[in-house]
């Protein structure tokens, strides 16, 4: 399993993009070796099914990466520029510290975030591997262009009160994707 260089803290944009890079290969790999069954199945009432657990990342890093987008914009036409490594804010290192595995405690997901019904699998991976690719993409622009990640600051997608530097976000979306790959392992073990 991919783990970051130090929890929680973001660093460079190309150690966030091997780790991004690190979590697609895993979990691409992970789906193609499975047969429907495995993918499909639910190990228990009221948990989900690894192509759910997919489908919930694809929602949750689509909304990131308009949101990271959005943000990294507003730097761009700001000529906020800056050198790495990235530290990121307090409250960003917590939350992605709170991502990371192994699960210790399990959060309510959101009604938007939920995995949809009657999911197929080939499309639920090509959704996710486009939904890493933009995130990639967004840090791989950051970093030719020098974007100073720690700079520029913007709230979450989910709770928008609560602010942090992108560098941070990006930090808790890789964080998030770990932990769900942790869990679908959780799970395959069960069905």
């Amino acid at each position: 399993m991919t783990t970051p260089p130090r929890p929680g803290v973001p660093g460079t944009p190309g150690e966030l993009i091997h780790g991004l890079d690190a979590q697609t290969d895993e979990l691409v790999s992970l789906l193609r070796a499975l047969d429907d069954p495995r993918v499909i199945r639910r190990p228990a009432e009221g948990k989900w099914a690894v192509i759910e657990h997919v489908d919930h990342l694809v929602k949750v890093n689509a909304r990131y990466a308009d949101a990271l987008g959005d943000a990294l914009n507003r730097g761009w036409t700001a000529g906020k520029t800056g050198a790495g490594p990235f530290r990121g804010s307090v409250v960003g290192r917590f939350f992605a510290r709170s991502m990371e595995p192994p699960v210790r405690k399990r959060i309510k997901t959101m009604k938007a975030m939920e995995p949809g019904t009657a999911l197929e699998i080939d499309a639920t991976r090509a959704a996710f591997e486009d939904a890493q690719n933009r995130i990639r993409e967004l840090l791989a622009r950051a970093e030719s262009d020098g974007l100073d990640l720690d700079g520029i600051r913007m709230g979450s997608p989910f709770l928008p009160l609560v602010r942090a530097p992108v560098s941070s976000w990006f930090a808790v979306v890789t964080a998030h994707t770990r932990r769900h790959i942790w869990l679908i392992r959780e799970t395959l073990e069960q069905v």
